[in-house]
């Protein structure tokens, strides 16, 4: 069994709406689908986390033909949850598609980045998860970022980073921090998430530490 890091790149016409009014919108800065179920009746239901403002979010939601139905939590530190089910679209339909298909499972979260593009991963055997990157639809393209055995450990301890933490240590991979030889640095972490570089180095310090325990606890 393997696992896929994948990022999906989306010509401009092939990209779900809300990704495409989040990447537009000033007040919205990222989103990622925690979890969702496909329902039978051609609804999807599915559990986002934004940071941003909701009100916006909310009035996109309202004047989307294909929602069903919607809600959202409170803000807390910028970011709120929101349930939505939908009606899934033929560009869905061909995304979930191209997923749906022998041992393939779609491990959470999935990133709706600012530049357009997604990033999941998946699980399954070699051929069913190449079988799944060249099955993409027209104006969707994967580009596998890493592949391996999965070995993740059954019963292994949940993260318990905060949410801050979280997005630190996604901005630091992102930029290269954790790169050999580092591409990226504290302060480029700072800028992406807009704070100072010495609370950038304490979400960081304090999200390395928790990693750490965990790892030794599990082994």
């Amino acid at each position: 069994m393997k696992y896929a890091r994948l990022r999906v790149a989306h010509d401009a016409d092939r990209r779900h709406p809300m990704h495409a009014f989040e990447m537009q919108h000033d007040d919205i800065e990222r989103a990622t689908l925690c979890h969702w179920n496909a329902v039978l009746d051609g609804t999807n239901a599915m559990v986002f986390r934004v940071r941003g403002d909701p009100d916006p979010f909310r009035a996109k939601l309202d004047a989307r033909a294909a929602t069903v139905a919607y809600a959202l939590t409170e803000v807390v530190d910028g970011v709120f949850y929101c349930c939505v089910r939908d009606r899934a679209t033929d560009a869905d339909r061909q995304y979930i598609d191209a997923f749906a298909r022998g041992t393939l499972v779609v491990v959470p979260p999935v990133a709706f980045e600012p530049d357009g593009t997604t990033r999941l991963t998946v699980v399954g055997t070699a051929s069913d998860i190449e079988a799944a990157v060249e099955s993409l639809p027209a104006g969707m393209r994967a580009t596998v970022e890493s592949v391996g055995p999965y070995r993740r450990r059954a019963g292994a301890p949940v993260s318990r980073l905060t949410d801050r933490q979280r997005e630190a240590v996604a901005a630091a991979v992102d930029c290269g921090y954790y790169d050999s030889p580092r591409a990226g640095s504290v302060a480029d972490v700072a800028a992406a998430l807009d704070i100072a570089p010495g609370t950038a180095a304490e979400h960081l310090r304090k999200a390395e530490a928790t990693l750490m325990r965990q790892a030794v606890d599990a082994r």
